[in-house]
């Protein structure tokens, strides 16, 4: 089925998991950068579209869609040949497929977001939350480097798209001063990511979009 989507997405942030998802389905789509340190998030304009003020939006025939991984969910299951996800073979595996999404929106990404921001979680001194932040990140990143160590992608031998949102995770923590180099499969994991052709499609229209957006602003 054909669709009108758009994009509401934001620089380096966990909206690059669905930039990924979109550029792997192939399907044309729409792209508009909300420029976070602006305040455009909060603008009534776009609270209009999402009251939370948070990326991603998909607009999907004029309603939106929030949340990472909603949002992925509904890709897959209108685009099952792109691969997002392994078919499933029955529903204990789709339960399988969801918890790790929720693993990572409701685990991985408020540590990401304690190392990186941590002035988000406290109106006082933020080296106690980003420190707190960092030994939390650890006990993530232990448990994903072990899983890593018998198989390349998360659930075997296939890319999905759980892999790129475990990437955007443990990347976004180096922005918050976090040092990856203990752990040796993710360093693996991160090569292999990187590598691949959406991801990096992904990446490119993201900074065209916030360069031609900045320089508009400017």
């Amino acid at each position: 089925m054909s669709h009108d989507l758009k994009l509401f997405h934001g620089y380096t942030a966990c909206s690059r998991v669905t930039l990924t998802a979109l550029e792997t389905v192939g399907v044309p789509y729409e792209d508009r950068i909300i420029i976070f340190e602006k305040g455009e998030h909060k603008s009534p304009d776009y609270l209009k579209v999402n009251p939370a003020g948070k990326v991603p939006c998909l607009m999907v025939d004029g309603e939106p869609l929030t949340e990472n991984g909603a949002i992925l969910r509904w890709l897959h299951a209108e685009y099952p040949d792109a691969g997002l996800f392994p078919q499933a073979k029955d529903n204990w595996d789709r339960a399988q497929q969801l918890s790790v999404l929720l693993w990572i929106s409701a685990g991985w990404h408020p540590y990401v977001r304690a190392v990186k921001m941590p002035m988000m979680w406290t109106t006082g001194d933020v080296e106690p939350v980003r420190e707190r932040g960092k030994e939390l990140f650890s006990g993530v990143l232990d448990q994903l480097d072990a899983e890593l160590a018998d198989r390349r992608w998360w659930f075997g031998d296939e890319w999905s798209i759980v892999d790129t949102y475990f990437w955007w995770a443990y990347i976004n923590s180096e922005f918050g001063g976090f040092d990856l180099a203990p752990w040796k499969n993710i360093a693996r994991h991160r090569a292999d990511n990187e590598a691949l052709a959406q991801l990096q499609r992904a990446l490119a229209r993201e900074q065209a979009a916030y360069e031609a957006r900045k320089a508009q602003m400017a």
